[in-house]
């Protein structure tokens, strides 16, 4: 007789308990999916809705038209439970400032919510405001230089174009921020035809007014599709 392993083969009854025991764990781990799904779907349909109190808000504290708002960061209500929403960003396109008409992008960090979850402090704020050069050949336009033609002539300076009947006007001029709320252009080279054409341009301040949210202009930059102006703001409180 062999001395070998004697193999046991298992009974109805033990075969019976381990297909409950395996439909069990499928329906645990089934539920869970479920109930983990319920909790993603209430997430998202949570920060849709605070997507769109936040536009409405920041429409009422300055925006002339409401923004595309978009709240960063998973889980949502695990930020609103802490009442600290960590990242938002915020977008908008064809937005009018007086005279104006830019592209506006922007980031919101470190939202301090209060007790009513309606109003707060945002810590920090940075973002963009793209104007185009048409706009600003508009308001060249409002100080009596008509047809003018701005193109970029590196990060800081612009070319700047005038075609007369008599003349084409060309000239270089640098863009420099002026103050809080405002950048000028001022010519720093003529390059063909009589510069005095442009002689409203010496020292052409372009006004950006309203900004919302108390931002302030921190810098400007020239790009292929304009000017750009860099704003920032901090400790901003809303819904007060």
């Amino acid at each position: 007789m062999s001395n070998g392993p004697t193999l046991t083969m298992p009974t109805s009854r033990t075969l019976r308990r381990r297909r409950k025991g395996g439909r069990r764990a499928l329906i645990i781990v089934l539920t869970l999916l479920v109930l983990l799904g319920l909790l993603v779907a209430a997430d998202r349909v949570a920060v849709a809705y605070a997507d769109r109190q936040v536009a409405a808000q920041l429409q009422q504290h300055g925006f002339p038209s409401r923004p595309q708002v978009t709240i960063e960061g998973f889980p949502f209500l695990t930020q609103v439970a802490a009442r600290d929403i960590r990242d938002v960003r915020i977008s908008a396109r064809h937005v009018h400032e007086g005279p104006l008409m830019m592209d506006v992008a922007a980031n919101a960090t470190n939202i301090r919510l209060g007790s009513d979850y309606r109003s707060g402090v945002i810590s920090h704020v940075t973002g963009t405001g793209l104007i185009p050069f048409a706009g600003i050949s508009s308001m060249a336009a409002g100080a009596g230089i008509a047809g003018l033609r701005l193109t970029p002539d590196g990060t800081h300076r612009v070319r700047l174009t005038l075609n007369l009947q008599v003349a084409t006007v060309s000239a270089v001029a640098a863009i420099r921020q002026s103050g809080p709320d405002s950048f000028r252009i001022h010519l720093i080279s003529s390059g063909g035809g009589p510069a005095a054409y442009l002689s409203a341009l010496h020292s052409f301040t372009v006004h950006v007014p309203s900004l919302p949210l108390g931002l302030t202009i921190h810098g400007v930059s020239v790009t292929s599709q304009g000017v750009v102006v860099h704003v920032a703001g901090s400790d901003i409180p809303f819904g007060h």
